[in-house]
């Protein structure tokens, strides 16, 4: 029972490193079934090539630091999401060090396996990632001896400051007139409040802010599902999976990803046009340049019944955590339709009510394409540091874009140090450029416009190879 104890003790401390549990809290002192974690499982000593067999939701093996560790029951409760599939069967060292802090290490022991078989690198290609993973290693604990992990607390309050700003005077206007032209300037300016605040969210959540991840979680809950209508829970279960496989495919061409999970309305490589059942999915990729705009404009409309249906299904985050979230969306509903239908006739604000999701959609969804889009996507294994940086480009900065994006033109350094808050990103660029150079890796920084074009570029040659596919078929 005393073991019981410590391992629900193990997984309750687990639910604070991804930013709250999904399942209702264990009461203290409870006893948990030790097969939770299965302690007792020590085999000594195993090659990564068994490491790799155990990589199914019923059986899962990780590697981290050259330990090996069963985590088949605890997936099914990690607070993370269900990011930690993508990742069973391999070594997790540096995608789970960069996304938990140092209290996390010394609850691994209770799902202890057995240690790693030590190999020596043998070829070229594995001397020099053994050599690339070591030197960012090093660079991010320097990172972390210069303080840029460390955050300026009043950075954050004049950001949350400015969203309050932005969201005073979106209301400000529709209360002052009810015209056309208040209505387009509000609608616009409540979409970039919620732009804004899905940015802020996005550091909080992150644990960029605060120490203690528990404030940091309970900030996100109010400028996530409150502010901006996104549930917390839904956002970290999508986002921690795209930082873990950016870009990625699976064997079948199908998008581990799910930034990139867009078909049949988007393809974003030549390999996922083999995915595509139908002409009809054929046909709607053969014009996706001329598509993707507007979807982009729909974009937050289906971002916000995504998140409704996860909020919603108590059976993914358990009953209180279900109930806790979708009240906080209802709340967001609550002042969102009171301000618009007290302050504008029916018809203006039901016009007024699509406007804000068509503007946000856009707003948001483009900083997403710039930073990510044509680039690599894959299937082959990467190692977490070379992941990063082959699907992502810097966008240049300066003071609007570093405001308009939320820091995120710093792609590159935020999928590399995701919990460094955003205003130090810039000092770790030099660094990072440095790091790039060195091993070889493309570290590639454009303008906005530039970004784009790229973008408009690769929808344009992939639908023309789905023109190709439907004349063949003919």
């Amino acid at each position: 029972a005393t073991r019981g104890i410590l391992a629900g003790e193990a997984v309750d401390a687990l639910a604070s490193f991804h930013g709250g549990t999904n399942q209702p809290k264990r009461k203290e002192g409870t006893p948990v079934d030790v097969n939770l974690v299965r302690s007792q499982a020590v085999y000594g000593i195993v090659p990564m090539a068994e490491v790799a067999k155990h990589n199914t939701k019923d059986d899962g093996w990780v590697v981290i630091k050259g330990k090996v560790y069963d985590v088949t029951e605890l997936a099914k409760i990690h607070p993370g999401g269900s990011v930690i599939y993508t990742q069973l069967g391999k070594d997790v060292t540096d995608v789970f060090s960069v996304f938990h802090d140092a209290n996390t290490w010394k609850l691994l022991k209770e799902m202890y396996v057995a240690d790693l078989e030590p190999v020596e690198p043998t070829t070229v290609e594995e001397r020099k990632q053994k050599e690339l993973l070591e030197d960012f290693r090093k660079m991010r604990m320097d990172m972390i001896r210069d303080g840029l992990f460390e955050s300026n607390k009043w950075y954050y309050v004049l950001k949350v400051m400015t969203n309050v700003g932005i969201l005073v005077t979106s209301i400000a206007c529709i209360y002052k007139s009810c015209s056309w032209t208040s209505l387009l300037v509000s609608s616009f300016l409540l979409g970039l409040f919620w732009q804004q605040c899905g940015w802020l969210a996005h550091d909080f959540l992150h644990h960029q802010v605060f120490k203690r991840r528990k404030w940091n979680d309970y900030v996100g809950l109010v400028l996530g599902n409150v502010a901006q209508g996104f549930s917390s829970s839904w956002w970290k279960d999508k986002h921690n999976t795209h930082h873990a496989a950016p870009n990625e495919l699976d064997n079948g061409h199908y998008a581990v990803d799910p930034d990139i999970d867009t078909l049949p309305l988007i393809a974003w490589s030549k390999e996922m046009l083999e995915t595509l059942e139908t002409r009809g999915e054929q046909a709607l990729v053969a014009v996706q340049h001329y598509l993707f705009f507007p979807i982009l404009f729909l974009a937050r409309m289906s971002w916000a019944q995504q998140s409704l249906a996860f909020a919603a299904d108590s059976k993914v985050l358990g009953r209180r955590r279900s109930i806790e979230e979708f009240t906080l969306l209802l709340l967001h509903y609550v002042w969102y339709f009171g301000v618009s239908f007290s302050a504008l006739p029916f018809v203006k604000a039901c016009v007024f009510v699509l406007l804000c999701q068509l503007f946000s959609g856009v707003l948001l969804s483009i900083v997403f394409v710039q930073s990510h889009n044509a680039k690599e996507v894959y299937a082959d294994t990467k190692d977490f540091v070379s992941a990063q940086i082959v699907s992502t480009r810097d966008v240049d900065g300066g003071l609007f874009n570093d405001w308009f994006t939320g820091g995120l033109n710093r792609q590159i350094e935020h999928h590399l140090f995701p919990t460094m808050p955003r205003h130090n990103l810039g000092k770790a660029q030099g660094r990072v450029r440095e790091f790039c150079l060195k091993h070889g890796l493309l570290y590639e920084e454009c303008g906005m416009l530039s970004a784009t074009c790229k973008v408009m570029r690769l929808l344009k040659d992939i639908a023309g190879m789905a023109r190709d596919r439907l004349r063949k078929e003919l």
